[in-house]
């Protein structure tokens, strides 16, 4: 009966062929368990069989016994440096892969301990991969009270803090030191704050190290004259070079984040949103397939690609095919991400679509390059998505009938797939959450117009509410001679309020009748029942930046704008405060490269107003 099975066996595998070996996954740490708080680790999967297929690869963790999350969403890149949270715990990683071709997966999942850094009940600063940030270590401070670290140079009069973080009970508590110069000598303490009273362990003496990268050269044309500012530190969103880098208001640089990231938003407590450069298995291009948020010394927090989003896609009726003969393209990220009171993000994506002759006034078929808002969880995974082809008037070209070229696409555009060159429909660069409502506003340069959405939280129809500009809803109320804004930047509603929109106005249409006009900076109070916007603030800035751009309130009733990207013979880029009555009463600036968006904080663990 044995030998039947076998030759049964054998006549089978050689007339129909064996059936393949399934997928097998096992991961690998690069450090041995534990690894003291702060210690990032390789995850090194290791998987079988060999495949010529594509195969992508998810991380995600659990700590202390809690719900798995993604940190890296299924991706190309096989290996992933993970930093687990500061705090001593059991984590569990478990890595996913996938085999694009067969849809076959395979798991394996790798216990994990953090353990603390202290010993004999004593704080220990720690130097971190960041030459100019520390990692301080102290013992566990009783529940309900909270944690900081005070620092500064000798020479300093104010004492910087890192933020108020609960005790831990017995475990310990530990926080980057980030916001401090190159070659420096610093002090920094820990301190307990109760309702009671604060208190302070001893001060402890820590060495910045060099520049490990090229930091840009940075200059101050116009100085502060006033007093201390609210917000003293400026981070810039360099994009040429990528390069987010952080200044006080005297030019030094205090902070850098990686190359290749472009960073869109501040979030609070020392974390960002990024869009980066990284593999696709989708389309075979790298410019900003990433969206990543990551904590102030680099680590990655959480990340997604395109690929996976424009999978997830497919479910709400968009159904991405970037290859040669496809109709409908995600082609990338771009422009903007922002955080939602919820705690889910908010990322602008490309969507490309084929349409036929006479679309937009075109001789032959058309490649239009239109966009997508896409609402996603706390794990990165896609909730809601409006689609501007659902809701915007197809016939209505770019204002200056912009275009897109093929290949890895270039200024401010993403990858264009389906054709050769696409029309820019509406480079839509922002994209701004009104609380209450849960209505949306974006800003559309290449139509000159900022839009409200009927959002309501991802459950509202998307259609278009109104549009402020040109062409628009509302009557202009100004005496200026030429109030409307043009390929504006950066509109948002003033903190606090619903009605009064702060923008970017860079000016392309005012530039071509009047070669000496200048960025202004400009602020509009709507009344939407009258349809009617009066411009109650317009100041010029002094400068023409040809793209790009930013705006923001200060805590002393100014303003800040980023004209990033000035004289393309040689570019800079300034930032520059303006009073309350719209004078420039500071300026910095940087030198060598493009600065998409500016922001002036408190430190570098606070967001911007």
């Amino acid at each position: 009966m044995r030998f039947l099975l076998i030759h049964t066996f054998v006549w089978t595998a050689l007339c129909f062929g064996a059936p393949p070996p399934k997928m097998t996954a096992g991961l690998l740490p690069s450090l041995r368990s534990p690894q003291p708080v702060g210690t990032a680790v390789g995850l090194l999967p290791r998987v079988n069989p060999a495949s010529r297929s594509v195969r992508v690869y998810r991380y995600s963790v659990s700590a202390d016994g809690g719900p798995f999350h993604v940190i890296r969403d299924f991706s190309q890149q096989e290996y992933f440096a993970w930093s687990p949270a500061l705090y001593e715990h059991d984590a569990r990683v478990r890595l996913t892969v996938r085999d694009n071709a067969t849809k076959e997966t395979a798991q394996a999942e790798l216990p994990y301990r953090t353990s603390s850094r202290i010993k004999d009940s004593e704080t220990v600063v720690t130097p971190t991969p960041h030459p100019l940030i520390a990692l301080v270590s102290a013992p566990g401070c009783p529940a309900g009270g909270k944690f900081r670290v005070a620092f500064l140079r000798p020479t300093d009069t104010a004492l910087n803090y890192t933020p108020l973080e609960p005790c831990r009970g017995s475990r310990s508590n530990n926080v980057y030191v980030a916001g401090m110069r190159a070659d420096s000598e610093y002090r920094m303490r820990a301190e307990t704050v109760s309702a009671a009273d604060t208190t302070t362990g001893a001060w402890m003496p820590f060495h910045t190290g060099l520049y490990d990268v090229a930091v840009p050269p940075v200059s101050i044309p116009v100085p502060r004259i006033t007093g201390a500012a609210a917000e003293p530190v400026l981070i810039h969103a360099l994009v040429d070079p990528w390069r987010p880098t952080a200044t006080d208001l005297d030019g030094n640089v205090i902070w850098y984040g990686h190359s290749g990231t472009f960073l869109t938003r501040v979030l609070p407590g020392g974390r960002f949103l990024m869009l980066a450069e990284g593999a696709n298995a989708a389309n075979e291009m790298r410019r900003l397939q990433i969206l990543r948020e990551e904590d102030v010394a680099g680590n990655v927090i959480r990340e997604t690609n395109i690929s996976v989003i424009a999978e997830q896609l497919t479910s709400r009726g968009i159904h991405s095919n970037c290859r040669n003969g496809g109709k409908e393209c995600v082609p990338g990220f771009h422009h903007e991400a922002i955080r939602l009171p919820n705690g889910h993000t908010l990322v602008l994506a490309g969507l490309e679509r084929m349409y036929p002759a006479g679309t937009q006034g075109s001789n032959g078929p058309v490649d239009i390059l239109g966009d997508l808002v896409v609402e996603l969880d706390e794990d990165f995974q896609v909730a809601s998505v409006w689609n501007s082809f659902d809701h915007m008037d197809i016939s209505r070209a770019s204002t200056d009938d912009e275009k897109c070229q093929g290949g890895s696409g270039g200024d401010g555009c993403t990858p264009v797939f389906l054709a050769s060159i696409a029309n820019g429909w509406l480079h839509t660069n922002t994209v701004d959450y009104i609380p209450g409502s849960g209505e949306l506003i974006l800003s559309m340069p290449e139509q000159d117009w900022v839009i409200k959405i009927d959002w309501k939280d991802g459950k509202g129809s998307g259609k278009v509410l109104w549009r402020l500009g040109t062409g628009g809803d509302f009557i202009p109320k100004s005496a200026e001679a030429d109030p409307w804004f043009s390929y504006q930047h950066d509109a948002r509603f003033l903190p606090g309020t619903s009605n009064r929109i702060l923008l970017f106005d860079d000016g392309h249409r005012r530039r071509k009748t009047n070669p000496a006009a200048n960025n202004r900076g400009q602020v509009w109070e709507l009344d939407e029942s009258a349809h009617t916007a009066r411009l109650l603030y317009n100041a010029d800035l002094g400068a023409y930046a040809a793209a790009v751009g930013s705006a923001q309130a200060l805590e002393n009733g100014g303003f800040t704008f980023e004209a990033g990207f000035i004289n393309p013979d040689s570019i800079y880029a300034r930032a520059i405060e303006t009073s309350a009555a719209g004078k420039v009463v500071y300026v910095q600036q940087t030198y060598g490269g493009i600065t998409y968006r500016s922001f002036r904080v408190a430190d570098m663990y606070s967001a911007p107003r």
